[in-house]
């Protein structure tokens, strides 16, 4: 029989106690109680067909857990829903269990937990180095303590569920959380993009304005220049500085009508793909609207290929292409001393028109490269660019069944190469 004193002595101990910390103090009573030299509380994996101790004692103190397999141990029986008990030589009955023989076991004792559902989910068990005497009080004790046990093992795994749930939940909220922000970047990223267009189109509509309305003075200007040349020709008024002032007025008329032209082929409309032309006059126009920046500081070299490279598509949206692409260059080189070099180059294969366009600034560090394609990514000041040249330049060389990449080394400089089909 056990006594009062004894089970109160027990209860107090694991008393306001829960999980692990009610575990092993439980264990180490017990074992003192039943003067084992192991007990320990172990669950069953079903699966693996194996047992895994939650609180092991071993000689009075709690050791680091463990698991063994069920094949050919007397715990198999107790997973059978078994009390399991040999009072004596159990190794004799289970020759095959190494723990048994390694830990020079004698006596062994086991008793089944059961769930609220009379489930066998795991054991309690003593084992002893010499022969059992007190079976029936240490049977009493660990079924007195393997209901409270079973409990707190399924109050744990209830537990371990609600916390992996509300993890779940914190995560799928998380990842909503994530989608939506994402979701309201791109709504914000696509209405810059809206506004910008709308930037582009109004000043695309200004600029065509614009040329309209210098070409008529020019016009006049022209008109004027052939009168008064046809005025002079064989008068007295004729002479070297005459000439000068005619030829400087002339020059002056045709610089501006490439300007004006530029303008107008940059501020083309339509979303017409079925243009034919030259990519060697797009380049042409850009360099001439972008001579003021080039100015005398920065030498640009030419290399076209001798015969015209005629593609199809959007005249107006290439043009854009080779414009941005050109005004980052020149970009670049800016606060650059020494030789500042742009380089313009055309060639082909059998197939396309290749156009590279090289620049001594720079460059673009190793670490930006990747994003160059992304909308909004610039490296440039406030007010100097808002990062959608070179992605709408990719887009648009895409549209038209091309290619563009870029070679860039940080302090050296950078090279753009646009492949375009060829027009037979």
């Amino acid at each position: 029989m056990i006594q009062g004193e004894l089970l109160s002595d027990i209860i107090e101990a694991v008393s306001n106690t829960f999980g692990n910390e009610f575990l092993d103090r439980l264990t180490l009573k017990l074992a003192s109680t039943i003067q084992a030299d192991y007990t320990f509380i172990a669950i069953f994996d079903k699966e693996k067909y194996e047992s895994k101790t939650i609180s092991l004692v071993a000689n009075g103190v709690i050791a680091e857990n463990m698991a063994y397999s069920l094949k050919d141990t007397p715990c198999a029986q107790v997973f059978d829903n078994s009390v399991c008990y040999y009072p004596t030589e159990v190794q004799k009955f289970f020759p095959f269990d190494q723990l048994l023989i390694e830990m020079k076991i004698e006596g062994y004792i086991g008793s089944p937990l059961l769930n609220s559902k009379k489930e066998v989910i795991g054991l309690i068990v003593g084992l002893f180095e010499t022969e059992i005497h007190n079976k029936d009080q240490i049977l009493t004790l660990f079924q007195i303590f393997s209901g409270r046990i079973a409990a707190e093992l399924e109050r744990s795994e209830y537990e371990s569920r609600l916390e992996q749930n509300n993890h779940e939940l914190e995560s799928l909220v998380e990842e909503r959380t994530s989608e939506l922000k994402q979701t309201l970047d791109e709504l914000k990223e696509r209405q810059n993009q809206l506004i910008e267009s709308e930037k582009m189109a109004s000043l695309g509509l200004l600029s065509a304005g614009i040329a309209h309305e210098i070409n008529n003075p020019l016009n006049f200007i022209l008109g004027g220049y052939f009168g008064v040349r046809g005025i002079l020709e064989g008068s007295s008024l004729e002479s070297e500085k005459t000439k000068l002032y005619l030829e400087a007025i002339k020059e002056g008329v045709e610089r501006t009508s490439k300007i004006v032209k530029g303008l107008n082929q940059f501020t083309r409309s339509g979303d017409s793909v079925d243009e034919r032309f030259d990519l060697h006059d797009i380049l042409e126009n850009c360099l001439v609207m972008l001579g003021h920046s080039l100015r005398e500081r920065i030498s640009v070299e030419k290399d076209f290929h001798s015969q015209p490279l005629v593609v199809k598509g959007n005249s107006g949206k290439i043009h854009q292409v080779f414009l941005n692409i050109l005004t980052n260059a020149i970009q670049a080189m800016e606060g650059r001393s020494g030789t500042l070099t742009l380089g313009v180059r055309s060639t082909r294969d059998s197939q396309s028109a290749i156009i590279l366009i090289s620049d001594t600034g720079v460059g673009i560090r190793k670490e930006h490269q990747n994003q160059i394609r992304n909308p909004f990514f610039t490296t440039k000041e406030p007010g100097k660019g808002v990062g959608l040249g070179l992605p709408i330049a990719y887009k648009i060389i895409q549209d038209h069944a091309g290619s563009m990449e870029m070679e860039s080394e940080w302090g050296k400089g950078t090279i753009f190469r646009i492949k375009l089909p060829l027009q037979v």
